[in-house]
């Protein structure tokens, strides 16, 4: 995912999404209704929550994308104070096309509009300005969902906010999500499916490191994290 396509003037202005009382209804809408449901249709299993615990600023967290389960199935997994500090990088042309859904996908997801083509750099980034003010941040940087679930090619875009920031990535894999909610629909369907969704350990950027050799490593990293062995244990 492109994330410096947010720099400059905002897309679509979602600064109002992490105001006092915005957070408080986001956070009472997550624990009654959206991870209830969550739970509920995919019975997930959570692993690597101590992983968490060395965090000690905000992080980048990276994660493979192949459902619209994914998002709320990573906030429902994290523990409430870092959940109710993550904002989640969305796709500009598909979540922030029109008032209601740029409206409703911000508030319910904390979410801000990324571009994933086509735009260049113009000043300071909206994700890095986030990180700058304490704020976690979601990224998927495979750009897109998976057609059939598999791990796609990832961009560099997450590698070098870190580097910038300066601050650690945090590697998330998911694993059965494509078979709940599949690319092309927007509601579960019927599967027995195993759900997984399991955090690794910070990576943090090493001395000279290149976007590309930082990305390569959240790529190794989330690929281990998703497979499907992890079930088998």
């Amino acid at each position: 995912m492109n994330v410096s396509a947010t720099d400059g003037a905002p897309l679509f202005p979602t600064a109002w999404a992490r105001t006092a009382p915005a957070r408080l209804l986001r956070g009472t809408m997550h624990q009654t209704v959206l991870k209830p449901y969550v739970w509920a249709c995919s019975r997930p299993r959570v692993e690597g929550r101590e992983n968490l615990e060395s965090l000690s600023g905000p992080a980048v967290f990276v994660a493979n994308h192949a459902s619209h389960l994914d998002t709320p199935l990573i906030l429902g997994a994290l523990p409430r104070p870092l959940a109710s500090r993550l904002a989640v990088g969305a796709a500009a042309d598909y979540f922030f096309t029109s008032t209601m859904t740029e409206m409703s996908t911000a508030l319910l997801f904390n979410a801000f509009p990324v571009q994933r083509s086509g735009a260049r750099r113009r000043g300071r980034s909206v994700a890095l300005s986030l990180l700058d003010e304490g704020w976690n941040v979601l990224l998927y940087p495979e750009g897109t969902r998976s057609l059939d679930g598999s791990l796609g090619a990832f961009k560099s875009g997450a590698a070098r906010l870190c580097l910038e920031a300066g601050v650690p990535a945090l590697p998330v894999g998911l694993y059965g999500t494509h078979a709940v909610i599949p690319r092309g629909r927007r509601l579960p369907v019927r599967s027995r499916a195993r759900v997984c969704v399991r955090f690794g350990q910070p990576i943090a950027p090493e001395a000279g490191e290149t976007s590309h050799g930082l990305r390569d490593r959240m790529r190794r990293r989330v690929s281990e994290l998703a497979a499907d062995w992890i079930l088998a244990r």
